[in-house]
């Protein structure tokens, strides 16, 4: 797929007698030609003249992308294929192609390439030379524009564009061209006499995306001069154009474009001005710390002063003691507190079934954030993992009913308990216990008085059925009398 990155582009070319120049907008899915010019060179106008002539009659913007195309002679070209190479081994093969395609020596030329097609199995390249003289003598036509951004035969450009078309250019003269055929996949540039039934769309195919303004009013012959500029635009269109600027033979420094100069300079200084701002910035917090660091070391030795002052003038047990804290505390603050696997190992014995943890024990420096999920709710258990020697600060952060189950978020620290939890938690343990004792003693009373109860029913129960069978014994006695 073809990317275009602008919107219009200028193109050049010439021959031995004419110069031709197109002004080219993308319009829509094709192209539109805006302004077209064309010159002969005479004794009168050289061939630099009539370009600065015909770039400033189609009307091209000072910042416009220009490309350039030079006349048929003095250059070859080869399409290669490469495997995946590196930047450094990729120049080393195509000097070794350029040696075999061409007997002169490679001092006296300027090569470069395009990229036609690349993936990780290799690159298709297509191989441009000039003669060095020929060069210069292109560079010199061009030497009274402002700036030419792409120096290239219009012929090298149809891939990969217009890829799939096959093209023919007239021959300056009328007499034969150049036919830019397909074979094997591969673009063949060769010279072949007009054939008689070329037209202008069999001569360029892809004229039909083209609105060609202007051109209209021109002859058949006209336009099909025209044709190799009508290409060198539309490539100046495309994304391609500025890839190959990094692979083909660069302009001259004279003819290099320098745009948003402005912009870059502004751009430039809101760089400086953000590089110099973090770097005050950076500063500003190491004169911060720094700043902290020697108030904390004041601290320290101010501390060290009074221990010393202190050490000289102890007199006391207690004053000892007191001196020997200090340091003590001076040298490691250290809090000790349970370990991770001694605190997992606690609540695993506090966490009964069927209650579970439903998502990941976190531990940061000994705070431990967990939920837990169960089908009943259990309200002690706050209590017990509050009471645990190894564990405190117990608190329920959020509780749920979801789908059966109750979803409990709790949050608690790592830590022994204080001597006043010690007492406090033995206390309310004792007071547990004391109230266990007094269920169970109510009710062993609760079965004794029901054991009572059932004795006094069976002996109730006894006598009357005594009086009963007794009362049956007497009517029996009575009947056989």
């Amino acid at each position: 797929m073809i990317n275009f990155v602008r919107t219009i582009s200028t193109a050049v070319s010439w021959t031995r007698q004419s110069c031709h120049v197109v002004r080219l907008q993308r319009f829509r899915d094709g192209f539109k030609v805006l302004a077209c010019w064309r010159g002969e060179i005479s004794k009168e106008r050289s061939l630099a003249e009539l370009i600065v002539q015909g770039v400033r009659q189609v009307a091209a913007a000072d910042q416009e992308f220009i490309v350039a195309g030079g006349d048929t002679t003095g250059w070859g070209t080869a399409e290669l294929s490469l495997p995946a190479l590196s930047a450094s081994e990729l120049k080393n093969a195509l000097q070794f192609e350029l040696r075999k395609q061409t007997p002169i020596a490679p001092e006296k030329l300027r090569w470069g390439y395009r990229v036609l097609e690349s993936s990780d199995k290799g690159s298709k390249i297509r191989l441009f030379y000039i003669k060095d003289e020929e060069w210069a003598r292109w560079c010199a036509a061009l030497n009274g524009l402002s700036h030419v951004d792409v120096i290239l035969p219009a012929y090298l450009l149809l891939d990969p564009l217009f890829a799939e078309d096959e093209c023919f250019f007239l021959e300056e003269g009328g007499q034969a061209g150049f036919a830019c055929r397909l074979l094997d996949g591969n673009r063949s540039i060769a010279r072949e006499s007009i054939p008689e039934d070329l037209t202008l769309e069999k001569a360029f195919p892809p004229l039909g995306s083209f609105q060609l303004g202007p051109l209209q009013d021109l002859s058949v012959a006209e336009q099909t001069a025209f044709l190799p500029t009508l290409l060198l635009a539309a490539y100046g269109l495309t994304r391609n154009s500025n890839q190959d600027q990094r692979t083909l033979i660069p302009p001259p420094d004279s003819l290099k474009a320098h745009r948003y100069i402005a912009s870059k300079v502004i751009a430039a200084g809101l760089l400086v001005f953000t590089c110099i701002t973090l770097m005050l910035g950076m500063a500003r917090q190491l004169q911060v710390r720094a700043a902290h660091l020697r108030k904390i070391d004041s601290e320290i030795r101010k501390v060290q002063a009074e221990i010393k002052a202190l050490k000289a003038s102890q007199g006391g047990t207690s004053e000892k003691e007191f001196v020997a804290i200090l340091e003590q505390e001076l040298r490691d603050n250290v809090q000790v507190m349970p370990s991770f696997p001694e605190a997992l190992l606690e609540l695993t014995n506090l966490i009964e079934a069927p209650t579970w943890a439903a998502s990941r024990m976190e531990w940061n420096a000994g705070q431990i954030s967990l939920q837990l999920q169960s089908p009943q709710r259990d309200l002690e258990l706050p209590g017990r993992l509050e009471e645990s020697p190894l564990l405190g600060d117990v608190r329920e952060l959020s509780s749920s009913y979801n789908q059966g189950n109750y979803l409990s978020r709790y949050t608690l620290n790592a830590r022994y308990d204080t001597p006043e939890e010690k007492v406090e938690f033995e206390q309310r343990r004792l007071k547990r216990q004391q109230q266990l004792q007094q269920q169970k003693e109510q009710e062993q009373l609760r079965a004794q008085e029901t054991a009572a109860e059932e004795e006094g029913l069976e002996e109730q129960n006894g006598l009357e059925n005594e009086t009963q069978n007794g009362a049956e014994t007497n009517g029996v006695d009575e009947e056989q009398e």
